[in-house]
């Protein structure tokens, strides 16, 4: 009979990301065998051709994180992708003896031998799960054997937190008609949204203590920000002047609206205290607040906005003064520039999440040229 304060720990596990799942296995794992020390999940993203960390967890010292490679660029990986099989390498060192980033990270934490298995969502591949040892020749048949079946519950559990996050984003889109939401903010904003939303994020994770599995999920929730706005009325949704002071109050009631929407889905689909959808609903809730107090709807001061809605306010801000819109032509980055400074001098915006969008320059110009309406 386990113990209330073992029921404790599995609940929090359970209402926690899958990097605190995957590191409760790997602790079952190293009663075992102790000489795996890291077991290590990358996400494929077709779109784009990139392979990203995600979760990982290692045995003492630092995690890889915020890296990304085209699997392209990676023909040992994408091997696997194409014969749906696992790879055993005995010796790192002698079977990759040219640089790269994560053949150079493994070596430099003394990683000595891999086991890998491409994850597959369907006939699509989805991710590469990697089991790592400090031991030459440690993934023996039989220890992958056994490392055949936990690969199996950690490819379920990865599935499963895919599913629970899609559900999440399906159930709101059929909820509020996303696609369909009709605003100022047309074309391919709800994209840029997205990519500048993620490209702030990496910068500002080691200074907030972002995960890699929370950067992803941020990506996947930003373009949810306005949600609420469904249930704007036309008129003053569409108006192509300013809005006058009732109006403007009505306006402001897109976000409770938002909050409300979130609320209803996370509750229906059993995720209260879950953390991608407490992340989900800190963008819909926060995104509108000011450093200063001056936003809405409760008026917080910067240290109490979450830091993903205080990424996402950025990244909306900069789209909005870089696009074009009825009332207004693009900015040109100086002047958006020059903008977004001047809100952190007023103490409006975050400052690191300002200068991790405005120091990135080659990726938000791609951004904003790839994704251009």
């Amino acid at each position: 009979m386990r113990t209330s304060e073992q029921v404790l720990n599995q609940a929090e596990i359970e209402r926690s990301g899958l990097g605190a799942r995957i590191q409760s296995l790997h602790a079952i794992l190293s009663a075992r065998y102790p000489f795996i020390g890291r077991i290590a999940l990358a996400v494929y993203d077709p779109g784009t051709d990139l392979l990203k960390t995600f979760v990982s967890s290692n045995d003492g010292g630092p995690a890889l994180q915020r890296y990304e490679a085209a699997l392209a660029q990676v023909p040992s990986l994408a091997s696997l992708r194409d014969t749906r099989s696992p790879r055993v390498v005995d010796d790192i060192d002698d079977r990759y003896p040219a640089a790269s980033t994560h053949t150079d990270w493994l070596k430099a934490h003394h990683f000595r031998s891999s086991y890998t298995l491409p994850i597959f969502r369907g006939a699509d591949l989805s991710a590469f799960l990697f089991f790592d040892s400090t031991t030459r020749a440690a993934f023996t048949p039989t220890v992958r054997a056994v490392l055949d079946q936990f690969a199996d519950i950690i490819t379920q559990l990865y599935l499963l937190r895919l599913s629970a996050v899609q559900h999440l984003i399906g159930a709101v889109d059929i909820a509020t008609g996303l696609a369909r939401i009709r605003d100022v903010e047309t074309g391919r904003h709800l994209e840029r949204m997205a990519k500048y939303s993620r490209l702030i994020a990496r910068g500002v994770a080691e200074r907030y203590g972002l995960s890699d599995e929370a950067v992803e999920y941020l990506h996947l929730f930003a373009p949810l920000h306005d949600i609420g706005k469904v249930g704007i009325p036309d008129a003053i949704l569409l108006k192509p002047g300013k809005l006058d002071a009732d109006e403007w109050a009505l306006m402001q009631q897109h976000v409770r609206i938002g909050e409300q929407l979130i609320d209803h889905i996370i509750g229906d689909l059993g995720l209260q205290g879950d953390e991608a959808a407490t992340l989900m609903r800190d963008v819909v809730a926060g995104h509108h607040e000011r450093g200063d107090g001056s936003g809405y709807p409760r008026g917080l001061r910067m240290a109490d906005i979450p830091v993903a809605a205080r990424i996402v306010a950025v990244a909306d801000m900069y789209d909005a003064l870089s696009s074009a819109r009825p009332y207004k032509a693009p900015w040109d980055e100086a002047r958006c520039a020059e903008e977004l400074r001047a809100q952190v001098g007023r103490g409006l915006t975050d400052a690191a999440c300002v200068e991790a969008l405005l120091g990135n320059d080659a990726a938000r110009r791609e951004i904003r040229e790839r994704y251009a309406d």
